[in-house]
């Protein structure tokens, strides 16, 4: 399974398989009218397209086959102060199908994304994890992510609050 990047052509099948993944996460942990109101909105084929289209942002896919089994958002200009640097990689997003989770897919994604920071002459990647999902805080900790500091989430009308975390790039 290789990491591609993402095709306008894939938009549709990233966007299903991207609302597929969120709602395998988080659906079970949240009010159902806010969730429906928040999938609505950061899931429509207009958003995804804008999305794709964001000059400073990439998708990327892992497929077996023909199925899409992950993927991995990046944005490029998104620095938080608490990281003092204005070159920064920020992983928006990386979600793995609940079915291949347990593979190892979620670290290899993790290393395209260093990988992609290193290629950018990048001093740090960072993420922001909700803080009511310590299997994921644990996860990104065990790959050497470290909480730096908060940011806040709306889901729908809801304010919830997530770590940030990140890690250095480091240099060979």
């Amino acid at each position: 399974m290789q990491v591609v990047p993402a095709q306008m052509a894939d938009r549709e099948a990233l966007r299903a398989f991207a609302e597929y993944t969120f709602r395998a996460a988080f659906q079970a942990s949240n009010d159902p009218l806010r969730f429906e109101q928040y999938c609505s909105e950061a899931f429509s084929s207009e958003q995804f397209a804008r999305e794709m289209a964001h000059p400073e942002s990439a998708f990327w896919l892992i497929r077996d086959g023909d199925a899409m089994v992950a993927y991995l958002k990046l944005n490029f200009d998104r620095h938080p102060s608490e990281l003092n640097s204005r070159n920064t990689v920020q992983v928006e997003r990386l979600y793995v199908a609940p079915a291949m989770q347990g593979r190892k897919i979620g670290e290899k994604l993790l290393d395209f994304a260093l990988e992609q920071a290193r290629n950018r002459r990048a001093e740090w990647v960072w993420l922001s994890v909700w803080q009511e999902n310590p299997p994921a805080v644990r996860f990104y900790e065990r790959c050497g992510y470290s909480i730096f500091g908060t940011k806040v989430f709306v889901l729908g009308d809801e304010v919830q609050t997530d770590w940030m975390m990140g890690k250095r790039v480091g240099y060979e």
